[in-house]
């Protein structure tokens, strides 16, 4: 259990370099690093240019070439995988740490939830790796075809700083596991966790070279493992405005195959055939708040019928309360800080065009007092609102929630609907047909009925139109990092001798 946190923090041994072919690289550049808590100075993080990219990329493609790791049979790759698991479980007060350190969320949220999960995401992958079985046609009478995966070669996986260690996974284990080389440049918002990861993997069995972590910035180091030629598939998560610019990149090189799980401004519909208003608002208060906001899937578009808003919005706001941020060193703390000084003050903008709209507040909007020099956002409601709105219409990626109400549940499909992101949904009502009816036709790739954030491992994670393409998670995602071979068979008859 942790305790004395402050001094364990100052006794933290933070790794800043990149990982490349089995050992920690000096790079020629380093970027200033501040701490979303307090302000304060914290490790400097080596960051990588084009050419370091390109060494990074050199020693996954001479380890994939070699063959040291594709050829390793599917249980050993298992093993292994599960050995890192195991050393992670070993540093999680560590790995809960650092990520806390750089990113401002809540110590309580890391070590009990986020670093926990990546951990049973990582052991999820590995035990259902030798369960993924490849196909056959039926045999002809002179003929026979097997459909088998094969790796996609050198990886490049491009991971965000909101759940750093759990995206991660979602992505180096699947590749891992098929076979790949893989170069992953994690965001430099929160890079620490997971250069302590690689270490680990290469203690656990993964040879030299297969598994590079190497910190830069997205539109240096990111952009040229997007563009390099060496590089067979690309995997991203983040904004869409970027997923964007990794499509194009991906087609300006090689046409690598790419991953995308882009933003989302995700609706939250309550009908009046809803009788579970209280646990509907601590649903909904609970996974649009308790990260600042800052989760990709948050249903940050409350769609409520005429009839039950009122009281709706009465259990809300006493909702809200319970994720007014504190000091994230304390295991006591539910919310944290916003990831950075540049987030908080893109978040306060929208805020600020809010409070100067004609939108009606309905939430207090004085900003809390938590630690000196930190970056800390109270939860946000926003009624009085049209839903072409930007406020409606743009991920705004904070404790901001806005609502929008409906006569019809034709009209909440169609308000629902009316954005260009499609990453997840949900829909709260007694009614079953009604429940039926909108959850066909809501556009999305993960929709809920009466709950939301509720998910699993075996079930897969991506959405339609600007939210991306691909999917995490399942054994859907090992589909992502492999390539479709057909081998065909041809046979003669026996002749009689």
């Amino acid at each position: 259990m942790l305790n004395n946190i402050e001094q364990r923090i100052k006794n933290l041994s933070i790794e800043n370099r990149a990982f490349i072919d089995g050992q920690y690289c000096t790079l020629l550049n380093k970027m200033e690093k501040y701490s979303s808590i307090d302000g304060k100075r914290i490790k400097n993080l080596y960051v990588a240019n084009e050419e370091e990219i390109n060494l990074a990329v050199q020693a996954a493609l001479n380890s994939y070439q070699s063959r040291v790791w594709v050829d390793t049979t599917i249980e050993h790759k298992k093993t292994v995988l599960l050995k890192l698991a195991d050393l992670m479980e070993e540093c999680r007060e560590e790995l809960a740490l650092l990520d806390t350190l750089e990113t401002g969320r809540s110590l309580k949220n890391y070590y009990y939830d986020s670093v926990p999960k990546a951990i049973d995401a990582l052991r999820w992958f590995a035990e259902s790796a030798d369960k993924y079985f490849e196909h056959a046609t039926p045999m002809q009478a002179e003929s026979f075809s097997v459909i088998i995966k094969e790796p996609l070669g050198v990886v490049g996986l491009i991971t965000p700083w909101n759940d750093p260690l759990v995206v991660d996974v979602w992505k180096f284990a699947p590749a891992l596991l098929m076979g790949n080389s893989v170069v992953l440049k994690p965001a430099e918002q929160a890079s620490f966790s997971i250069l302590k990861v690689a270490k680990l993997a290469f203690d656990a069995g993964i040879p030299a070279g297969v598994f590079n972590v190497v910190p830069g910035y997205g539109e240096t180091a990111g952009k040229a493992l997007a563009l390099h030629p060496d590089v067979s598939g690309i995997f991203f998560t983040g904004s869409s405005e970027v997923g964007k610019l990794i499509m194009q990149y991906a087609g300006q090189s090689n046409m690598k195959k790419i991953g995308l799980e882009c933003g989302g401004k995700s609706p939250f519909i309550v009908s009046k055939n809803c009788t579970m208003l209280q646990e509907a608002a601590a649903v909904l208060s609970k996974n649009i708040f308790y990260n600042q906001g800052q989760i990709c899937s948050a249903p940050s578009r409350l769609i409520i019928h005429q009839s039950i808003k009122e009281t709706f919005l009465s259990y809300l706001v006493e909702e809200s309360k319970k994720y007014t941020p504190a000091n994230p060193l304390s295991l006591d703390t539910e919310v944290g800080a916003v990831v950075s000084k540049e987030q908080y003050e893109r978040i306060k903008k929208y805020i600020d065009k809010g409070l100067s709209s004609s939108a009606k507040i309905i939430t207090d909007s004085k900003q809390p007092d938590v630690v000196d020099g930190g970056y800390y956002l109270t939860p946000t409601i926003f009624d009085n609102l049209s839903p072409d709105d930007p406020l409606a219409q743009e991920e705004i990626f904070g404790p901001v929630l806005v609502v929008l109400d409906f006569q019809t549940i034709h009209e909440a499909v169609k308000i629902a609907n009316n954005s260009k992101y499609g990453l997840a949904a949900s829909i709260w009502t007694n009614d079953l047909d009604e429940a039926y009816y909108v959850a066909r036709l809501l556009e999305a790739g993960l929709v809920h009925i009466n709950s939301y954030g509720e998910d699993s491992m075996s079930v897969p994670f991506g959405g339609f139109k600007e939210s991306g393409l691909g999917k995490d998670r399942s054994l859907y995602a090992f589909e992502e990092y492999s390539n479709t071979k057909t081998i065909w068979m041809k046979f003669s008859p026996i002749k009689e001798s």
